[in-house]
């Protein structure tokens, strides 16, 4: 301004600028000469810094590589897996589809099965019924003709069967199968009277033959037990036939073997005695149903 006003040039002027500046620059260069050292290490600490944070990310970029490796390698693994269930599953379902063709069938089976089943049901349930009647009458005739005499009656109306036993028993001796003078008695008075019903029903005699529980060890017969007991029965047989022949084609011989459990014997229990009623025999009378429905069937034909 005061440059204006005197509108004159001062020549000190661009002097005391040139000092000014050469001041100001002078001034920088002594600030950056006491800060350069340190700048210098400031840099070379990052820079030390930054070497090993590369390093850093080096080793995790190879953790990466090795973890990306170990993923496709997994996911080979999963692929064939998934390629193996993929056949399994195939496999299954051709599997379940023949299953449900069997059970189809099997069905189809059932059904035939249980309308077999029923049709069974309803004639074993006529069977249940043929010679029912018979089966009583006889009983009631076979009650009437013993009556009084030495023997006891057993019915089983769902079997068709009555038991005939001797009262007492009929037995037999250790290891022998011959029979008591009385029980040879009681036995020939029921051979007749079995023939004579015999003609009016259709049935047939099993006689059952018992031995005790004392094991038989013989060479000769009898040899043991079953062969001991299926002689008694023989021996019945043989009376009855004797008695009143012709019986014999209704008789049927059975050795049911061992009758009871062996004893422990109390100081001077007779064994005989103990064991008398298992060396037995008995009587079963069964409605011959076969020989009924076949009666049945040539009148229907007739």
């Amino acid at each position: 301004m005061w440059r204006r006003r005197d509108d004159a040039d001062n020549p000190a002027w661009p002097g005391l600028v040139d000092i000014f500046a050469f001041t100001l620059a002078f001034l920088l260069i002594i600030w950056f000469a006491n800060n350069f050292p340190q700048k210098v290490e400031n840099l070379e600490k990052e820079a030390r810094d930054l070497s090993a944070r590369l390093n850093l990310l080096a080793g995790e970029k190879q953790n990466l590589q090795d973890l990306t490796q170990s993923l496709r390698e997994q996911l080979a693994q999963l692929t064939q897996t998934n390629l193996d269930l993929s056949g399994k599953v195939k496999i299954l379902e051709d599997n379940l589809r023949d299953l449900d063709a069997q059970r189809a069938s099997l069905q189809s089976a059932n059904f035939g099965l249980s309308s077999q089943v029923e049709r069974l049901s309803q004639e074993n349930a006529t069977l249940r019924d043929v010679g029912r009647k018979d089966w009583q009458e006889l009983l009631r005739l076979l009650q009437n003709r013993l009556a009084g005499m030495p023997l006891t009656i057993v019915a089983n109306e769902q079997e068709k069967e009555i038991e005939i036993h001797g009262k007492p028993n009929i037995t037999f001796e250790t290891l022998k199968y011959e029979l008591a003078a009385a029980d040879k008695q009681r036995l020939k008075a029921v051979a007749p009277i079995l023939s004579e019903l015999r003609r009016q029903k259709k049935f047939f005699i099993t006689i059952n033959g018992t031995a005790d529980p004392r094991e038989v060890h013989s060479a000769s017969p009898p040899r043991s037990n079953a062969e001991l007991s299926a002689l008694r029965a023989a021996t019945v047989a043989a009376l009855l036939e004797n008695a009143s022949p012709g019986l014999g084609r209704s008789l049927r011989v059975m050795g049911l073997g061992v009758k009871g459990r062996e004893k422990a014997l109390a100081p001077g229990e007779d064994p005989e005695k103990l064991y008398k009623d298992y060396r037995t025999v008995s009587l079963v009378l069964k409605i011959d149903v076969a020989a009924l429905m076949q009666g049945d069937k040539a009148g229907q034909t007739d």
